[in-house]
């Protein structure tokens, strides 16, 4: 009788422990993990100036060559008073994943020995002439990712203004007489355009 309850006793601790492991196998089947990572491509944001890459606040001095237009009374590669002339801005965008504004400025460089070397107009691609207006010398436009033409050609016309004032005469006679150059200034900004989400009826949302 008691082999017969050892027997019992032993298939009911089998019979508990397959029980157990098929418990462990069933849970198992609907136990599972999962990991990644989610991979978006950065925006490219490479803009060139005359075929310089200025992503990094670059100084573009070096690739602004003015060209004065001839003139029997003035030597070549040197300006006076009434001298003409022109230099370009390339600008190439193809390299560029969002739309963004740029901003030209010009101004008078205050190393310059001349204070009326000035921009007076520009063209855009081969356009027309523009004039600047009074004050501040700007060019800005907004070039939008579905814009096709991904270059500009800003060509800024130049001249040294003398107009005909005694003042004004005595000082450009005053700047021939220095050791220096005429300088103008070319500050060129860019800043990605930001969209704003609006509601239905067309407020932005806060």
């Amino acid at each position: 009788m008691n082999i017969k309850k050892g027997i019992v006793i032993l298939l009911a601790i089998v019979f508990a422990c397959v029980s157990i492991i098929f418990i462990i196998q069933t849970y198992a089947k609907y136990m599972s993990s999962a990991e990644g990572t989610a991979n978006a491509l950065i925006a490219r944001w490479n803009i060139k100036v005359n075929t310089l890459s200025i992503k990094n606040n670059t100084d573009i001095s070096a690739k602004i060559e003015p060209v004065f237009v001839p003139n029997e009374h003035i030597a070549q590669n040197v300006i006076a008073p009434t001298s003409e002339g022109y230099f370009d801005l390339e600008m190439d965008f193809t390299e560029v994943d969002v739309s963004f504004v740029y901003e030209i400025t010009f101004s008078v460089n205050e190393l310059s020995i001349v204070d009326d070397f000035i921009a007076v107009e520009y063209s855009v691609d081969g356009g027309s002439p523009i004039p600047f207006g009074e004050g501040e010398k700007i060019i800005t436009e907004q070039v939008n990712l579905d814009d096709v033409n991904r270059t500009r050609t800003i060509r800024v016309y130049i001249m040294w203004d003398s107009e005909d004032s005694t003042l004004q005469n005595i000082k450009d006679t005053a700047a021939t007489k220095q050791v220096g150059q005429a300088l103008i200034d070319v500050k060129i900004s860019f800043k990605q355009v930001i969209s704003v989400p609006v509601n239905e009826i067309g407020n932005e949302i806060p």
